[in-house]
């Protein structure tokens, strides 16, 4: 039987049980919670997207607060009828479920995969999902969808999008569980995305810092991507987590 893939959407359902969860484990055993630092993160592009240009900035801003390196290759994944969710949408769970499987065997394991596609998504009970993410500190895969069908507004501010969309997701799959807040929390709408903010809350920062998946010190990597990752209000990133119904 086939094992169905457990997303980590952002719907209501699982905003509660995020927040049962930590408030079953209490604030500080919660904080000393098992983490995956990821080996490398991996950005898939796929060979239909057209513009591009927001993939320099975005790699030179995770590069940025991660520890990991970031590096990009071409997807030729097949996108055919059978992953179609609707007649103009790709059903994000099946399509995570090819990208899994075709990529079980490349990269440095852990690796945290992400593709990337101009295919607009999918995910019931929603009318469409800017990104779905997959996998936990329990699972062999940590992979995340992401459809810059409602996200392209130009290099920069798809970068930011995406920037905030991914680091979100590495986040989450790396089994952080903390409520939804900070960069976290979950947006009703694009004006909210644009307008949420692009931290850490200081205790979850202070998690993924100890754990070594975030950079206890941005920028001395020597990038200078300050204006894609900037944390202060004239920085304020997309959280782009997903439409609702």
């Amino acid at each position: 039987m086939r094992k169905q893939l457990t997303p980590h959407s952002s719907h209501g359902l699982v905003r509660l049980l995020l927040v049962a969860a930590s408030l079953v484990a209490g604030g500080s055993s919660a904080m000393a919670q098992r983490l995956v630092v990821p080996a490398e993160v991996v950005l898939y592009l796929h060979a239909d997207l057209k513009s591009t240009d927001f993939v320099r900035p975005l790699v030179c801003a995770l590069q940025t607060v991660l520890t990991a390196p970031v590096v990009t290759q071409t997807s030729s994944l097949r996108l055919g009828p059978e992953l179609l969710a609707t007649p103009a949408q790709f059903d994000v769970s099946k399509v995570a479920e090819v990208f899994i499987r075709t990529t079980a065997a490349e990269g440095s394991s852990p690796s945290f995969k992400y593709l990337i596609i101009p295919h607009d998504l999918k995910f019931e009970p929603l009318r469409y999902v800017f990104s779905t993410s997959f996998g936990d500190e329990t699972t062999p895969h940590h992979v995340g969808v992401l459809s810059t069908a409602r996200l392209d507004q130009g290099g920069e501010m798809t970068a930011r999008r995406a920037y905030k969309l991914i680091l979100k997701s590495i986040a989450r799959v790396a089994g952080l569980r903390s409520p939804e807040a900070c960069i976290l929390s979950f947006p009703n709408s694009l004006d909210e995305l644009d307008r949420k903010s692009s931290a850490f809350c200081p205790d979850d920062r202070a998690t993924l810092i100890r754990a070594g998946i975030l950079n206890a010190r941005e920028g001395e990597k020597g990038t200078d991507c300050s204006a894609i990752s900037q944390r202060g209000p004239a920085g304020l990133l997309v959280a782009a987590a997903s439409g609702k119904p």
